[in-house]
């Protein structure tokens, strides 16, 4: 017998499972979209304990410290048999409830404090702890892959999981899953139902079944890969069929106009008399998880031996298929009988920026088995609660199967994503919902050349939402792009372009962007290689000044921030005047070099150049080199020299 002790899972399994940032762009032009998929590492440790607790005395319970590399994801405090009566939670973040009674405390702190009305009271529970490490994978032609290797002590392979996740708006999806030996891990493959759970964007791993080694995620790229990221899931009544001994039959999923059809949850059954061939089923798709499996003999006695034991075999498999079609092939000498249902998702739902709005109509879900909105926002985006249409607000403080008149409302969020049941059966709610999202800003920090902040850019982000911000005196311009979606950021600089780049995917709230802009410094002298003080240098792009600095005693300008460009350097000494086009596209000193011979001790010094010296050289007189020294300025050459850094 597999997996007796697990919950058969349907519906929302169909379309949910539950560092160091890329981006340090050096970007001048657009690039081509990058997108990536993100590999969480988990480590779980449970154990189980028994509380002590007295009137007026508080307990807690706290994560140990995250091993290294890894960060603390939640701790959990189950209780077996509910939380008892007379226990308040005094310290959580969210409690999972079932038949209105707390099965479970959950904190993202690593913290969780109960207290107690009643003297000596025993309370027995089960603590679990994950943590996880982050990674980012580039999506880049049919494949990823990624090496699984054994976790830092005191953690084992067992202990171990692994999930990757490619955004909806990525025009990738999964295609299949390899082994470290090549093998096939998907549908009939999987060496056990707990081992692999897979959707058209999510993969798990749960190495308590799996061996350590290079894994390989086949991808498919192309725009039928989008999904939406809020979405109405449909699904109707299961249809029964069986399949004859030896047989096999496909079935298509189907369409419904509006609706775009994802897969189905196909459950196989048989209860026939125990036979030593007892045989198998498999079912084959597009992309196929197994989700469930039950294999046992069941006996009937009878009070004596007048009718001897009844053998029967129960058989029970489940399977999650995507695509738009999917075969089941009989090898039992039985017949097989199948379950099956197809889930639709239809796109909905307004993003702003305290989260998602989404009405729900009568007429969407009238005819549905059962109904949900779900919400995958990007990473930095983290589900706080849902408000319904009847004002309740769900999630907040609890989640699970939450009664729901006579049926069950299923609710669940987990960090950045979270689903609401609308329809159950015959019980639903039309109406508007709203999910609540706390949005980490999205912090751009623009750098130059040399890795320093620039002051005063104008940060621009178009996409799905468009938006600009200047940059601070530490080079960071936030936002919070509320709305997912490939983003284009471009960078303007005194006028000038200096850095665009396209984000496929946000991996960190904090993204350096490095731009075309270079610290640059003129040092200023005259004919004799003296420094000139008080040289006013301006840079110019047509009637426009990029920048204007003077020089100090010891001729030089201070450092300055220029873009990326030819633009017109222009250097003034009292009434000398020098300019010429020059290209920068690299830092460092500049040496400028004015023709200036020497200085008239007059009003404040007169500087004369090399051409009134040989003027005034050849003229009879004193009225020449005086009319020399009172000419109006000109434009003179400017002495080209190599960079020094």
């Amino acid at each position: 017998m597999k997996g007796a002790g697990a919950v058969l899972p349907i519906g929302l399994a169909l379309v949910l499972l539950a560092a160091t940032s890329p981006y340090a762009q050096s970007a001048a032009s657009p690039t081509n979209v990058v997108y990536y998929g993100r590999l969480d590492y988990i480590l779980t440790a449970t154990t189980e304990a028994s509380l002590m607790l007295s009137e007026s005395r508080v307990v807690e319970v706290s994560a140990p410290p995250a091993p290294f590399g890894y960060n603390l994801y939640f701790l959990r405090m189950a209780f077996p048999k509910g939380l008892p009566e007379g226990v308040v939670p005094v310290k959580y973040d969210r409690a999972e409830v079932m038949d209105n009674r707390i099965v479970a405390l959950i904190s993202y702190s690593g913290s969780v404090k109960l207290a107690s009305a009643n003297s000596n009271l025993t309370v027995s529970v089960e603590v679990t702890v994950r943590y996880v490490k982050t990674v980012w994978l580039k999506l880049e032609g049919t494949a990823v892959n990624f090496t699984v290797e054994e976790p830092p002590p005191p953690f084992t392979k067992d202990d171990l999981s692994v999930r990757f996740t490619i955004e909806n708006h990525a025009p990738y999806m999964v295609a299949g899953l390899k082994g470290p030996s090549g093998e096939s891990l998907l549908g009939n493959s999987e060496p056990s139902p707990d081992a692999v759970k897979v959707d058209l964007k999510h993969v798990e791993l749960n190495f308590k079944f799996l061996d350590l080694g290079t894994y390989t995620i086949e991808l498919k790229r192309g725009s039928e890969c989008v999904l939406p990221s809020a979405f109405l899931v449909y699904e109707p009544p299961f249809k029964e069929d069986t399949v004859a001994p030896g047989q096999a039959k496909r079935y298509g999923i189907g369409q419904m106009s509006g609706w775009r059809g994802v897969g189905a949850v196909v459950v196989i059954y048989s209860l026939s008399p125990l036979s030593g061939r007892g045989g198998d089923v498999e079912v084959v798709g597009e992309l196929v998880d197994f989700a469930y499996y039950r294999d046992e003999a069941v006996t009937i006695r009878a009070a004596s031996f007048l009718i001897p034991n009844i053998n029967l075999r129960l058989y029970v498999r489940a399977y999650i298929v995507y695509g738009t079609w999917f075969e089941i092939r009989n090898r039992m000498r039985s017949v097989a009988n199948v379950m099956y249902t197809a889930v639709f998702i239809k796109e909905g739902g307004e993003w702003q920026p305290a989260g998602v709005q989404f009405t729900v109509r009568d007429s969407d879900i009238k005819d549905a088995m059962a109904a949900y909105i779900v919400v995958q926002a990007p990473s930095y985006g983290r589900v706080l609660s849902v408000k319904t249409p009847s004002g309740a607000e769900l999630g907040a403080a609890q989640e699970g199967l939450l009664t729901w008149g006579d049926e069950y409302r299923d609710v669940r969020i987990s960090l950045n994503e979270a689903y609401v049941q609308v329809k159950a059966f015959g019980v639903s709610e039309p109406g508007t919902y709203f999910f609540r999202i706390d949005w980490r800003p999205v912090t751009f920090k623009v750098v130059d050349d040399g890795g320093e902040p620039i002051a005063g850019a104008i940060v621009s982000v178009a996409g799905p939402l468009n938006a600009s911000a200047l940059s601070d005196e530490l080079g960071l311009a936030p936002f919070k792009l509320y709305r997912p979606g490939v983003y284009t950021v471009s960078v303007r600089f005194k006028g000038v372009d200096v850095a665009t780049l396209q984000l496929g995917t946000i991996t960190n709230d904090a993204i350096t962007v490095k731009c075309r802009v270079y610290r640059v410094s003129w040092l200023v002298v005259d004919v004799w290689d003296r420094p000139l003080s008080g040289v006013e240098v301006i840079v110019k792009s047509g009637d426009a000044i990029i920048d204007r600095v003077v020089t100090d005693e010891g001729g030089l300008t201070p450092a300055t921030q220029i873009p990326a460009g030819q633009f017109v350097v222009q250097a003034t000494y009292k009434r000398v005047t020098s300019s010429r086009a020059e290209t920068f596209d690299s830092s460092g000193l500049r040496k400028l070099k004015l023709d200036v011979i020497f200085e008239i001790p007059l009003f404040g010094g007169i500087p004369v150049t090399s051409l009134e010296t040989a003027f005034a050289g050849t003229a009879v007189g004193g009225g020449a080199l005086a009319a020399a020294l009172i000419r109006k300025s000109r434009v003179s050459t400017l002495e080209e020299v190599s960079l020094e850094e």
